[in-house]
């Protein structure tokens, strides 16, 4: 206290008294700074600094003092893992959380500008489907109720810093530029984030705004693809200390084209499936006090892809025909603004967010002409129109998370509204086949805690509850309808409530620092929703039912103190019952079905390998055991078999090293990623298999003084195989189709960083 009044400092944050910092006499003229971090070196605090007069500390849990002789063996490495995330709301150390939690860390992303799908091989357990770009669903731990996106919540809850990307929508494929990591929480997470995360939680965490320093980065890049159209993207990054180092503001701008690879015979051989992206992030921090930070933020982005990019297996490989293109439009918008505070110990904090994403996709529908009702020309086209917005707010109270006993509680609301229009037309006289324009909204509300508790050093308990009611309403408005068996025209208006009760429980012992045993039971759920439909005769319910999936978990994490090895061991049981499955009806259009039960046992495994300060070596893999259990006779007959898109073994590999080559500094990495096998869907079409292959990324680059000069190859061994056994949903019962990986593709790229 004596100096910030001697320096005119703000100090706020933990109690002085409580870093236990050993009593000096500092004298001689220095910035207040340098004096405060000369005060607390080799305290139990952490300085965090807001600008060149505002500071607050943080108290880091205890440690056990490292002997002398381990000091000596320590390797501080530009390429070690992530030690902390908080994807699990709070603050923790990896080696601490008792559930299952991979991360993808900054250094993998820097200068790569990649996407999801990309990453997921560098995660266990992780997959993402290639229906194409904006287009793809994400899977954890084996847990897959359709390759489609349709009716159904997602199983897996996206999160861009704290605001929800999505509801039942595809991934909305962010170019991930300027990204501090990507998180991700296996297994499901009912009592943390209720819905939308019986699978597990993917979390991306942007590089905040720095309030103290300018900095910019401005990067280019071109790729060529082997047969196939070219590549180009640009970037552009800023960050401004605004109101005299009172707050920040950080933009990101980027654009980019990723070359078709898929030939229309139909339009002279060309490649088609070209796709646009543009788009950016705006995030302002300022920091109001030591214990009290606002934040907002904004994100757009606009995605376009000219044609789809399967084909059928009777055509050469890259070509196919069809009788009209397949575009996709995807647009994203979404606002955030939060704050944080810390009173009396205890972290205060208020998220609230708004999203708006609008997708267009559209097939080519001629095999529905069998069941037209009118005479058509045989040409018919699907669109599918789907806009959805999402709201929510959330406010927690988090206690001090270096006591014996921690809790926290807080309150969640949300409300999403959609609107779905599929339209099924004639392409030449234009007459109307098939219109509807559905609304539904869901409204959540949610009461959640939980508290962890240390009866002695080396022992923990914990417990996590969640408390939903949520209300699902559904309008539905479908005319001009002229298919065999169908009425017309006809109305459907209902709605639903739930109510459900998520837990979480845990017991983690640590029997030494860096070593952590752990088991753990919880659950995920969601609510049921409703068929709309005008068929006269139908055995597919008007209402299907919600469903819920119990989880079992041990595991080991296994740290050496010189962090050289890192070890995550995990052996789960996952039990789901009333699965809702996104499928279709004999004339391709979407409906839900409860599919039956399902069951998934296996293991993953990830271990981090330091071999020196510049070599790291990231093995992944997970072996497991899917199933379909008690299936709904109305729609499967076959128990077993798997889960759609689900490999029962796969495995990555990749190496990260640095090498000095005449003063100049190399930066590589190779990632060897294995999959196997996998069944396309449930019911008739889970005789549709994709292959298994591997697959094989490089990149490297050089630095040279403030710029990156850098190549990446993406499928270097030019792989074909099957990656995706399904493009259009009114020829997949007929003709085989195939989605095969982009052939070799090789990217040069520059950055500048100012």
């Amino acid at each position: 206290m004596t100096l910030a009044t001697q320096a005119d400092l703000s100090i706020g944050g933990a109690d002085p008294a409580r870093c236990e910092a050993r009593p000096i006499a500092i004298k001689g003229r220095m910035r207040g700074e340098l004096a405060l971090r000369l005060l607390l070196r080799g305290s139990r605090c952490d300085i965090h600094r807001f600008n060149a007069r505002t500071f607050r500390l943080d108290l880091r849990p205890e440690q056990k003092p490292v002997t002398p002789a381990t000091r000596k063996q320590e390797t501080v490495s530009p390429l070690a893992p992530v030690d902390e995330v908080v994807i699990t709301r709070r603050p923790v150390a990896l080696t601490r959380i008792p559930r299952s939690v991979s991360v993808v860390p900054g250094r993998v992303l820097d200068g790569n500008d990649l996407d999801l799908p990309q990453l997921a091989s560098r995660v266990a357990g992780m997959a993402v489907t290639n229906l194409g770009p904006g287009r793809d669903k994400i899977l954890l731990r084996g847990v897959s109720d359709s390759v489609l996106t349709g009716r159904t919540q997602s199983t897996v809850g996206l999160y861009l810093d704290d605001s929800a990307l999505t509801y039942n929508a595809p991934d909305p494929d962010l170019l991930l530029v300027d990204m501090a990591r990507v998180e991700v929480l296996k297994g499901p997470q009912g009592a943390l984030y209720g819905q939308g995360s019986m699978a597990g939680v993917v979390r991306l965490v942007t590089n905040k705004p720095l309030i103290d320093r300018f900095e910019a980065e401005l990067g280019a890049g071109a790729g060529a693809t082997v047969g196939g159209n070219m590549s180009w993207r640009g970037t552009a990054m800023v960050n401004l200390p605004l109101f005299n180092q009172r707050g920040g503001l950080r933009a990101v701008l980027y654009q980019d084209q990723s070359g078709g690879f898929i030939n229309e015979d139909v339009a002279g051989h060309r490649a088609t499936n070209t796709t646009t992206r543009a788009g950016g992030r705006l995030a302002l921090a300022w920091p109001v006090s030591p214990d009290l930070t606002v934040t907002a933020s904004a994100v757009a982005q606009r995605l376009n892809s000219e044609n789809s990019q399967y084909v059928f297996s009777r055509r050469p490989p890259y070509h196919r025909e069809t009788a009209v293109a397949e575009p996709h439009d995807n647009a994203f918008e979404g606002l955030s603004a939060g704050a944080e505070g810390n009173w009396g110990g205890n972290n205060y904090k208020l998220s609230l967010s708004h999203l708006h994403h609008r997708i267009s996709t559209g097939y080519d529908a001629q095999p529905v002409q069998r069941f037209v009702s009118i005479p058509n020309s045989g040409v018919l086209f699907y669109d599918e129109a789907q806009s959805i917005s999402l709201s929510t707010a959330e406010f927690s109270v988090l206690s001090p998370r270096d006591e014996r006993l921690r809790w926290m509680g807080g309150l969640f609301l949300a409300r999403s509204s959609e609107k779905f229009a599929p339209k099924l037309t004639d392409v030449f006289d234009h007459t109307i086949l098939y219109n509807e324009t559905r609304r539904d909204e869901v409204d959540d509300a949610a009461l959640f805690g939980a508290v962890s508790y240390d009866p002695t050093p080396k022992w923990t308990v914990a417990l996590g509850l969640r408390a939903t009611q949520t209300r699902h309403a559904t309008l539905s408005r479908i005319r001009n309808v002229h298919l065999l068996g169908y009425a017309p025209k006809g109305d459907i208006d209902g709605s639903i409530h739930g109510r459900h009760l998520a837990h979480s429980v845990s017991v983690s012992y640590r029997p030494r620092p860096g070593v952590l045993i752990y088991g753990q039971v919880a659950d995920g759920f969601r609510t049921g929703g409703f068929n709309t439909t005008t068929q006269a005769v139908t055995s597919i319910p008007q209402v299907y039912r919600g469903d819920a999936l119990d989880s079992y978990e041990i595991g080991l994490k296994f740290n050496t103190p010189d962090n050289r090895w890192r070890l995550n061991l995990t052996a789960f049981r996952v039990e789901w019952r009333n699965i809702q499955s996104d499928q279709l009806r004999a004339t391709g259009l979407p409906i839900v079905v409860n599919i039956g039960d399902g069951a998934n046992t296996g293991g993953e495994a990830e271990v981090d390998w330091t071999v020196n300060s510049d070599f790291v070596i990231h093995l992944a893999g997970q072996i497991n055991d899917p199933r379909l259990e008690n299936p709904n006779p109305l729609f499967s007959r076959d128990e077993g078999g798997g889960m759609p898109f689900i490999a029962r073994r796969s495995a990555s590999i990749s190496a990260d090293w640095y090498r000095t080559v005449y003063g100049y500094r190399f930066e590589n990495s190779a990632t060897l990623a294995y999959r196997g096998p996998s069944p396309l869907n449930y019911g008739p079409l889970r005789d549709v298999r994709m292959d298994a292959y591997a697959n094989l990324d490089l990149a490297s680059s050089v630095l040279l003084s403030n710029t990156r000069l850098a190549v990446r190859v993406t499928n270097a061994t030019g792989v074909r195989s099957n990656s995706f056994a399904y493009g259009n949903p009114f020829s997949v019962d007929g003709s085989s189709q195939i989605t095969p990986l982009r052939p070799r593709t090789i990217w040069l790229s520059v950055s500048r960083h100012f």
